[in-house]
């Protein structure tokens, strides 16, 4: 298995730039997955429409993002009809000052997440206590995309069957204990987040930043490259229940 991009939004970015020929490009680079997310009705319809076996994609009510349309309603029937990998992704998100609506919206999720036995895909900005005390009581697999926070924080959910995206946000000298601890427990994938928002200018594809990420990891732990994919597979299969 080659790189898997662990946190993307191959829908929304296909609002910008055509995705099939990306695809095929970034594949011949050596990345052979995505989990991509969807966040409104449109995208849901998209992956529908592409049953790529490179492509597995979740779906979810974001804690902080305001054209997400997806209701409850949505996320309940993809679980019942078998079309997502996982719900989310979802969570706690310290910019919405709305937080009782964000724990409701969150508990309703996870209580479908584990009525289906799905992994579910976290978005947690702030707020980490109390995401653990929700989480806690839903024994189920998590994958915690693009955390930056504290050590502290970052232990706490390690308590959960959690995996952990490596990301462009951890990849700095102030983060550099966190990249640490994360690749030394080895639960982890490498993720872009990438969106059409996120693109830069005269980028021609975004998605092979995944490359730069996995180098760069490497460069900083000390590890080898192939070493740091063998953990990244595992990883995923331990995630994904061993599919794909």
């Amino acid at each position: 298995m080659g790189l898997i991009d662990g946190h993307c939004h191959l829908a929304n970015l296909n609002a910008l730039l055509p995705v099939e020929p990306l695809l095929e490009e970034a594949s011949q680079s050596g990345i052979t997955g995505w989990l991509s997310s969807a966040l409104h009705k449109s995208e849901v319809r998209w992956y529908r429409q592409r049953l790529n076996p490179q492509i597995k994609f979740s779906a979810g009510i974001h804690p902080n993002f305001d054209t997400c349309d997806l209701e409850l309603e949505d996320i309940a029937k993809l679980c019942a009809d078998k079309e997502i990998w996982a719900v989310g992704e979802i969570g706690l998100d310290r910019n919405n000052p709305d937080l009782e609506w964000q724990k409701r919206t969150l508990l309703a999720q996870l209580e479908l997440a584990a009525q289906y036995n799905l992994p579910v895909v976290l978005h947690l900005i702030g707020f980490q206590q109390q995401a653990y005390e929700i989480l806690r009581a839903f024994p189920l697999r998590y994958l915690v995309h693009s955390y930056a926070g504290s050590l502290d924080g970052y232990r706490l959910l390690c308590r959960l069957d959690s995996v952990f995206t490596i990301s462009e946000r951890i990849l700095r000298p102030d983060k550099l204990a966190l990249l640490q601890e994360i690749v030394a427990r080895g639960a982890f994938l490498f993720e872009t987040d990438i969106t059409q928002y996120y693109v830069l200018e005269n980028e021609s594809n975004p998605l092979l930043r995944l490359l730069a990420v996995h180098n760069i990891t490497a460069e900083l732990t000390g590890l080898e490259r192939d070493q740091l994919l063998e953990l990244q597979t595992a990883a995923y299969h331990e995630l994904t229940g061993g599919s794909g």
